[in-house]
């Protein structure tokens, strides 16, 4: 698919890649519009914008066979809490004196405070408890494919790379080669990939004037493989030229040389004597003076010996790169040498906590099932909670 159809600028269409493209679209992301929409229109367009991110490479009846109704979702207890009540406090009716307590005393007698209350949810009198975003969790089998947990574990710079690199053969889950994109990880599966597919993918890409130092050997010989024939009948021409050319210098050349004598006479007076051979320079000129030294004594303001330390200076720091035996200099790595990050990739530069991932030996694990917290979800994802409320509507209607 062309870049102006997959990361539209126009539409600002959101995809799961790390491209400088994609990035400007996250910028650019408007809410979704709901004023003067049915509710019909509402869920089909929010389930546009999520299918764009969440799984667009996949078909929708692929999509629709992985697709479960039901959302798996975490609510955290206070220790303290458990530990210091057996739930009859729960029970207590009117004139227990529990309601005449504030919040944050009520809060202490439990043992948690505010902050604890929050996450115990106990449902306490003017505590504001965090919603818990349920619908995130309809992708949760999405985040359960391989491909998908490749490009979350930052193994590859898009999905679709993630897809290219399980089909071509550079993936292993728990030691044995998967050449299946659709295959859904267990707890505790551990899957790696080539580590020079992984630095291809998070490297910078190489420059184009390195590219250009191979081109020309190869072309002079195609060049010259090729013009050989052509070159055989202006041969002649070439030739007959090249000696009007040689007989035309030869002819400046003398006329040159006739007049040089001439011009080179110096103007004597009758009185004046020429100076002997063995004549010495007088005391008070200095050596510098003399047309043997000076070529030697006089500094060169030619901006070419500052170019020559600069290059010096150059040739010094790729030396020490090439030997770093730690990022090697390599012309034949299909990516940057020495390795360094690609552009952009410090805003997706983040890993779930449903994965625990080792770039020393490009291998990862999934942990267990991603799931959602008050407050927040481990599934990523750039839409706020109306829009997934509306894209599981339409999903949950569509089954």
């Amino acid at each position: 698919m062309p870049r102006e159809k997959l990361y539209s600028l126009k539409k600002a269409r959101i995809r799961q890649s790390w491209n400088k493209y994609n990035l400007y679209n996250l910028v650019r992301q408007r809410p979704l519009r709901i004023t003067d929409r049915t509710y019909f229109q509402q869920k089909y367009a929010a389930k546009q914008e999520t299918r764009r991110y969440h799984g667009e490479h996949l078909t929708k009846r692929a999509w629709q066979n992985i697709f479960k109704h039901s959302l798996h979702s975490v609510v955290p207890m206070n220790a303290r809490v458990l530990a210091g009540s057996d739930g009859s406090e729960q029970a207590m009716g009117r004139g227990s004196g529990l309601d005449l307590l504030s919040p944050t005393e009520h809060a202490k007698n439990l043992g948690g405070g505010p902050g604890g209350m929050r996450a115990g949810g106990g449902g306490d009198q003017g505590q504001t408890v965090l919603r818990v975003p349920y619908m995130n969790q309809m992708w949760a089998p999405m985040e359960r494919r391989l491909d998908m947990a490749i490009f979350r574990a930052m193994f590859a710079s898009s999905a679709r790379q993630a897809r290219q690199f399980v089909v071509h053969g550079f993936v292993n889950v728990n030691g044995k080669k998967m050449k299946h994109p659709a295959y859904m990880l267990n707890p505790g599966d551990m899957f790696s990939v080539d580590p020079e597919k992984v630095l291809f993918a998070t490297g910078a890409p190489k420059h184009y004037h390195e590219q250009l130092n191979k081109r020309p050997k190869n072309a002079t010989k195609a060049g010259s493989e090729s013009g050989s024939e052509k070159s055989e009948g202006s041969e002649d021409a070439a030739e007959a030229s090249k000696s009007e050319s040689e007989s035309n210098a030869e002819a400046s050349n003398s006329k040159d040389a006739e007049a040089k004598p001439a011009e080179a006479k110096p103007i004597e007076s009758k009185d004046s004597k020429p100076a002997p051979m063995d004549s010495k320079p007088a005391e008070g000129v200095s050596a510098a003076n003399t047309p043997s030294s000076s070529t030697t004594s006089i500094p060169s303001s030619d901006p070419s010996d500052s170019t020559d330390s600069t290059d010096s200076t150059d040739s010094t720091d790729t030396k020490k790169l090439k030997h770093d035996p730690l990022n090697p200099y390599d012309p034949t790595k299909p990516y940057l040498t020495p390795w360094q990050p690609r552009d952009f990739l410090a805003p997706f530069a983040f890993i779930p906590r449903y994965l625990e991932v080792n770039f020393n030996i490009c291998h990862a694990v999934y942990l267990r099932h991603p799931v959602a917290r008050p407050g927040a979800s481990e599934i990523p994802s750039p839409f706020g909670p109306e829009t997934m409320q509306l894209a599981y509507h339409w999903f949950l209607r569509r089954r």
